[in-house]
């Protein structure tokens, strides 16, 4: 039988009987800097597969958004990991919109963050992304 776990939670932590896995996402409005970081996770795909599941996500927001501009995805970090992020404005709802989307692979499963503004990243956005992504601790050993 599998070891209790401690899952955290904003409001507190849950003792669970075993083995969990996450298949939240987590929607984190960040007031002071006027953006939102929403993660996701997909325990479906291989890690060979990541390549294609950003492609398939780019043209997601492609279809359903107006105004779509992408730049081509490029190598980055999330902390030790390495990731692929793009850059991409849209409207949506008549609102301008620039986003990163990063993925990363988390050992076993996808690891997806989004950080998304209104209009164009001021310095103060781009520089908290930046930290963010520099400062990823993970949870999970390194593969």
């Amino acid at each position: 039988m599998s070891q209790p776990v401690q899952f955290v939670l904003s409001e507190g932590t849950l003792n669970l009987p075993g083995v969990v896995q996450d298949q939240s996402i987590t929607v984190l409005s960040l007031a002071d800097l006027r953006a939102t970081l929403v993660a996701t996770r997909d325990w479906k795909i291989a890690e060979d597969e990541v390549d294609s599941f950003l492609q398939q996500q780019l043209q997601k927001v492609k279809r359903d958004m107006k105004k779509f501009s992408a730049q081509s995805p490029e190598p980055t970090t999330l902390g030790p990991w390495p990731a692929q992020q793009v850059a991409m404005r849209f409207e949506n709802q008549g609102v301008a919109v620039e986003q990163k989307l990063l993925v990363a692979w988390a050992k076993d499963h996808l690891l997806a963050l989004t950080f998304s503004a209104a209009g164009q990243f001021t310095e103060q956005q781009t520089q908290a992304w930046q930290a963010i992504r520099q400062e990823f601790a993970p949870c999970v050993a390194e593969a």
